[in-house]
């Protein structure tokens, strides 16, 4: 369990009037096996709670705030995952723990000096407390992605580094300076962050949350929204990857060809395509982002399948024509079989009768 003392539990709900957090640890305990492991994973899940364990009661909420000289990513990520979990686990609890339940039967659970809470105060606290959990969700997502974008830009860094000012460490007389050692020391407490923040990555990869999704063409919630509003959520784009791969699929490369389709996924994912073949992708992203919002119920818009239709029908014939048959000029191309278009002289079509 990553929270296990009412200071904490104050970080999060300022006014709760709890002098003990057992009787919540329950509702914890669930909130994470429920919710919080399915999002960072069952490792990194397992490695926070090492790491939670780990600190001193004490030191828990300076770790968590990273205050007081403490910087440990780790100590920023488990603040972020307890805001998931108490959101959830009050959200959860909020009409079991009015009832009351003993010998004589069932009862409303009152308190002194509080005034009972009307029905709609209850839906009210409830309907806030689910915005709280997908909010805290969301920024927990985010600052994953944050941190694995982090993660790569030090490690691109460090492929650039050289090892021209190696003796800048050292003095004249070959003694290290005052300064240089205080260089030394913050490069190596850098050096512990990136190293926690790369296992951090390493661990989330395995989770199913895991934000970036090389075989589609839209591949993050980011680009997703850069052509359907899905409310900057994470959440929500995991919920749409099925809606993703099955038009992806179904609408894109059954129009474009699966050799194609692989083609413009590798120049995606390695950046290097042509002018053209760019066009394309952002073309076939356009289309794609457009049948799912047809397609999902997640969206109301009526006019998404036309849309749809007609982004297909454009991705389609650009491609036809720019990558394909450019790339086929002077080659001697196999006569393709002719197939049905209306109106054409010599066309014919054979009707069965309708058979009772």
């Amino acid at each position: 369990m990553i929270i296990t003392t009412v200071e904490e539990l104050r970080l999060h709900l300022p006014n709760h009037a709890y002098d003990d957090i057992d009787s919540m640890a329950g509702a914890f305990r669930r909130s994470e096996a429920d919710v919080l492991k399915e999002k960072v994973g069952k490792k990194l899940y397992k490695k926070i709670v090492e790491k939670y364990n780990g600190v001193a009661d004490a030191d828990k909420v300076n770790w968590l705030l990273q205050e007081n000289g403490v910087s440990d990513p780790y100590g920023e990520l488990t603040y972020l995952c307890q805001q998931v979990v108490v959101f959830d686990a009050f959200l959860r609890s909020a009409d079991v723990n009015a009832i009351s339940i003993n010998q004589s039967g069932i009862n409303q659970v009152s308190a002194e000096n509080y005034d009972s809470a009307s029905k709609d105060f209850v839906a009210n606290y409830k309907r806030q407390l689910n915005k709280e959990v997908h909010a805290a969700v969301n920024r927990l997502l985010v600052w994953l992605e944050d941190a694995e974008k982090e993660n790569e830009n030090d490690n691109e860094n460090e492929n650039l580094e050289g090892n021209d000012n190696e003796n800048e460490n050292e003095n004249e007389n070959g003694v290290e300076s005052s300064a240089v050692a205080q260089q030394s020391e913050s490069e190596s407490e850098s050096q512990s962050e990136s190293e926690a923040i790369a296992e951090i990555i390493t661990l989330w990869k395995e989770s199913k949350f895991y934000y970036y999704y090389g075989d589609l063409f839209i591949n993050t919630a980011t680009m997703m929204q850069m052509y359907v509003d899905i409310y900057e959520s994470r959440e929500k784009f995991v919920q749409l990857l099925p809606d993703l791969r099955f038009c992806q699929m179904q609408c894109i490369e059954n129009e474009i060809g699966e050799d194609m389709t692989q083609r413009l996924l590798d120049r995606q994912a390695k950046g290097n395509g042509t002018k053209e073949e760019i066009k394309a992708i952002n073309m076939i992203r356009e289309a794609l982002a457009l049948c799912v919002e047809a397609r999902s119920p997640m969206f109301n818009r009526p006019q998404a399948k036309d849309e749809a239709i007609g982004s297909i029908q454009r991705m389609s014939e650009y491609v036809q024509k720019v990558l394909v048959e450019a790339n086929t000029e002077g080659e001697d191309v196999p006569p393709q079989p002719r197939v049905w278009e209306n109106n054409r002289k010599g066309n014919a079509m054979f009707v069965m009768p309708v058979v009772y």
